[in-house]
Order: C-alpha cells, then sequence, then structure tokens
C-alpha cells in the first residue's frame, strides 16, 4: 500500500479493485469510467516532503581536525556524479520516513577509482540475513545498468549485487536477471570487513533479525487511501445528482415523451411529468467526511515534531533538555550517525588509518526568532541573567549564527582580541 500511494495517481489506477472496490451491481465500464475519474491528493508525499526538509534548512556540515580538505571534498560531491553531502541525505531522510529505513551504500570501482557514497532505497532490497547479534552477513540488491546493444544502441538490464560476510572477510557477486545461473563476477573480495550498507532508522528501536523499523507514515497511507476511495465516490455521487430524472405516471406505455420548449406531452387523466432530483443530504455528509478526514491528514506529523524530553539516541549522544527533541530530530542524528559510518569506510579507501569525521546536521526545528524573543535573549544578556555561552548557543539554534559555529573558537578569538 505504501508503494502503491508513494506512485500516485496512476499506480493507483492500475491497481483497480484492490484499492478502489467494485460496487455490487456495477457493470465493468461503468467502473472503468468511475475509476478514470478517480484521483489521488497525496497528502502522504505532502507530508513527507514537509518533514524531511527540516534538517537540511541549513547544509550538513563534516568537521574533521586531520583531515579536513577530504570532508570538504566529499561534503560537495559524494557520489562522484556531483551529488552534495546534504542531497544524498535529504533523499535517504524522505524515503526513511515513507519506508522506516532508508540506507546509504559505499562503493569503489575495481581499478581503484574514487571511493563514493549513494542512496539506496529499501525498495530495492530483494533480501537479506543478519547473524545473532543482528550484523549483517548477506544483502541482495536490485540495481539497473546501461549495457551496449550492437553497435550504436543501448539497452537497460536488471542486475543483482549480492555482498557477503564471512567473519572479517566481505566479497560480493553481481547477476543478470535473465540468466542468474551464470554470475557476472562470483565471490570478489572486498576491502572492507563489514558490509558496506548503513541503515537510517525512523526509529531508536528495530526488532531483533529485522533490517527495517516500523513506517512512521503508515497509518497515514490507509487515511489517504480512505481519502481516495471516499473522494472517488463524492465525485461519483454529484456526476449522478447533477443529472435529474424524468419521472412520469399515468402515461401510456407507448406514449412518445420528447424534451425542448418546440415540444408538448399529452398524457391521460391524473397523468403526472415531473423531474426528480436528489435532495443533496448524502451529498452534504460526504463533503463533510472528506473535510473531517483532510483535517485529520493535514494535522498528521505534527506529533514527529513534538519535544518529548531527554532521550537517548541511537547515535549515542544525548539531546539536553532545553534542546528540541522529537523523532524528526532522532532520525536526524541516526542520519548523522549513519554519514559518519560511511566517510570512515571512504576515508580506509583514501588509506587513512584513524578517521575523525564528525557530522553535524540541524535538529532545532520550530525555535522563535521573533523580534521580540530575540529582544528578550538580549536583554536577559545584558542584565547578566544569561552567560554568553548559552546566549550563543540560543542564536545558533535560531539559525542567526551558521551552524558550525564553534563556541570554543569564538571565545579563543574574543581572548585574544581583548588582550
Amino acid at each position: 500500500m505504501i508503494r502503491a500511494v508513494r506512485g500516485g495517481t496512476e499506480v493507483l489506477r492500475d491497481a483497480g479493485v484492490k484499492y478502489l472496490p467494485k460496487e455490487p451491481g456495477e457493470s465493468p465500464d461503468s467502473y472503468r469510467r468511475r475509476l478514470l475519474r478517480s484521483f489521488l491528493t497525496n497528502y502522504v508525499d505532502r507530508t513527507a516532503k514537509n518533514l524531511a526538509s527540516k534538517p537540511f534548512t541549513r547544509p550538513i556540515v563534516v568537521k574533521s581536525e586531520t583531515h579536513q580538505e577530504l570532508a570538504d571534498e566529499y561534503v560537495k560531491a559524494v557520489d562522484g556524479k556531483g551529488t552534495s553531502l546534504t542531497g544524498l541525505c535529504s533523499t535517504t531522510f524522505e524515503d526513511a520516513l515513507w519506508n522506516g529505513s532508508s540506507f546509504i551504500a559505499m562503493d569503489a570501482a575495481v581499478d581503484g577509482g574514487r571511493p563514493y557514497a549513494y542512496h539506496l532505497s529499501g525498495d530495492n532490497i530483494l533480501g537479506y540475513r543478519l547473524d545473532e547479534d543482528d550484523r549483517l552477513i548477506e544483502i541482495r540488491i536490485q540495481e539497473k545498468a546501461v549495457v551496449a546493444d550492437g553497435q550504436w544502441g543501448e539497452k537497460e538490464v536488471s542486475r543483482v549485487r549480492v555482498f557477503k560476510r564471512d567473519g572479517d572477510v566481505v566479497t560480493w557477486s553481481l547477476y543478470d536477471c535473465e540468466s542468474t545461473d551464470t554470475p557476472i563476477v562470483l565471490d570478489q573480495p572486498f576491502a572492507l570487513k563489514e558490509i558496506p550498507v548503513a541503515p537510517v532508522h525512523s526509529s531508536a528501536v528495530v526488532s531483533s533479525g529485522e533490517l527495517f523499523a516500523h513506517p512512521p507514515l503508515k497509518d497515514l497511507v490507509y487515511m489517504n487511501v480512505q481519502h481516495y476511495q471516499e473522494s472517488s465516490d463524492q465525485s461519483n455521487i454529484l456526476r449522478i445528482a447533477r443529472v435529474p430524472v424524468l419521472f412520469a405516471s399515468g402515461v401510456a406505455d407507448d406514449a412518445a415523451i420528447a424534451i425542448g420548449s418546440e415540444y408538448a406531452i399529452k398524457g391521460d387523466v391524473n397523468a403526472d411529468l415531473k423531474y426528480v432530483e436528489h435532495s443533496g443530504a448524502a451529498i452534504g455528509a460526504g463533503r463533510d467526511s472528506l473535510k473531517d478526514l483532510e483535517a485529520k491528514m493535514q494535522s498528521y506529523g505534527s506529533d514527529l515534531l513534538e519535544n518529548s524530553g531527554a532521550v537517548e539516541t541511537a547515535t549515542g549522544r544525548a539531546l539536553r533538555a532545553g534542546e528540541t527533541n522529537n523523532k524528526i530530530a532522532m532520525m536526524a542524528l541516526n542520519l548523522a550517525s549513519a554519514v559518519e559510518k560511511v566517510l570512515g569506510w571512504i576515508a580506509y579507501f583514501n588509506k587513512v588509518a584513524e578517521p575523525d569525521f564528525n557530522v553535524d546536521i540541524n535538529t532545532e526545528y520550530g525555535v522563535n526568532s521573533s523580534p521580540e524573543e530575540l529582544n528578550a535573549l538580549a536583554n536577559a544578556r545584558t542584565m547578566g541573567d544569561l552567560s554568553q555561552e548559552d546566549y550563543l548557543q540560543e542564536l545558533k539554534r535560531r539559525g542567526l549564527l551558521r551552524n558550525d559555529f564553534s563556541l570554543a573558537d569564538n571565545a579563543d578569538r574574543l581572548s585574544m582580541e581583548l588582550a
């Protein structure tokens, strides 16, 4: 259902009666006409994009004491195709909202080319195996490749890449989907000691033996399908109600009835001829039901931005009680942890023995930066009720200072200026 809603109107129409039931007595032609008039207003997509934009209102920053040049290189282009690290993470984050979990994978050319990272959607994972400690020991990934077709042509083919880990030894194989009996590449060694796939979960807890967390927007998906069905019903009844029905009584069965200003209808005594129209009561009730459902869907997702107190996240870094702490912030920190791991793999391929990359991602959403709020902070600082460090931290939370602003570096520079 999630994939269908994510695919939009065309996918739902292709699914037919699976998501738009056929009414008893409805002819195939009538159903097909109703199906082609039905469309999806995708509230799930709107909510996912809105929530996924929160951590990236400021670009991701990667800091390193010893390898800042390497960090800057991959922040600008992480996949070898010019995609920024922020762009890759934004795509991964939105996919995790849809599927519960998404993944960042790392690879390098066989001939020793530049290592790169790319987004791996859960939709492309065909299967996996975990050991007793829930560590990945096998994963099968579907991927597309463009190969030569004749002297001048090209064609797209489907392949399956398989990573396996046995102890500290990782190998990879590549199969053509059309002929899986003969692998293209078989059991080639991979330089890392772990399979290069880092998960980004939407939850701090993932069930043992599972690779995916529960999709956080699944209930909204159900509501969106209900809205698709009810809006189809509403559109259909409106179409019917707009056309009045001519009702005749006391008129001979073989009487010719013509409609128009130049015609007259002759009937027997007590004959009756009139248009019968829908009262509209059911239409109004249907419209109210749709409006109620739309209001619920529009507000859905706001709880993912609500503070819930300080927790220890999967990254091992606790948010202080005064900071924004919600499920989206937790997902952002999970993402930062995954990026740090992937950058560590990239550093290994670049012969960096001890990487020290630290990923800074925005976790402050909805913090007030109105003039009144800023004046209150400034007054508190002037009166000595707020320390300089806390004052600058509050400015940073509100986006008035860049997210890589260092309080320690600022204090050092101030001490030099006052010396």
